[in-house]
C-alpha cells in the first residue's frame, strides 16, 4: 500500500487538467470529433499546446447520484492511469452511459475511445 506522498507527481489529477466552464464544454461539443463505444462517448478537440483537460459527464438517466458518482470516479481513475501516454494539447469530454461499472471494462473503453480520437498511440 502506498501513501499519497509517495505517488508519482505526474500521475495526479490536478485542477488545471479539468474543464470547468460551460463555454469550454460547448466548444468541445461543437468543434471537436466524436468517438463512441458501448457505454461511453468521447468528444475530443485539439487546442493550443499544453496540459490536456478533461471532464466526465454521466447522462441524466444514469440512475441515482451514488451510481453517477461511482461511474465518474471509475472513469476518472482509468483516465488518470493512461494520461501519461497521451499526446498533449487536447480537451476531452467523456459522456458516460449506464452499463457495467467494472474498472477493467471502463479502462478498456477509455483506452479505446482515446485511441480512436488519435490522442493515444495504438498498441502494436
Amino acid at each position: 500500500m502506498t501513501d499519497a506522498g509517495s505517488a508519482r507527481p505526474d500521475a495526479r489529477f490536478r485542477k488545471r487538467e479539468r474543464i470547468r466552464t460551460r463555454a469550454d464544454i460547448d466548444a468541445v461539443f461543437s468543434g471537436g470529433s466524436r468517438h463512441s463505444v458501448k457505454g461511453m462517448r468521447l468528444h475530443a478537440r485539439r487546442r493550443e499546446p499544453g496540459a490536456n483537460r478533461v471532464i466526465f459527464i454521466p447522462v441524466r438517466k444514469f440512475g441515482g447520484s451514488v451510481a453517477r458518482q461511482r461511474a465518474r470516479r471509475i472513469i476518472s481513475e482509468a483516465f488518470r492511469l493512461v494520461k501519461a501516454r497521451l499526446t498533449t494539447g487536447w480537451d476531452f469530454v467523456f459522456v458516460i452511459y449506464p452499463g457495467s461499472d467494472s474498472f477493467e471494462e471502463r479502462r478498456k473503453q477509455v483506452e479505446t475511445v482515446l485511441a480512436m480520437a488519435g490522442a493515444l498511440p495504438r498498441k502494436p
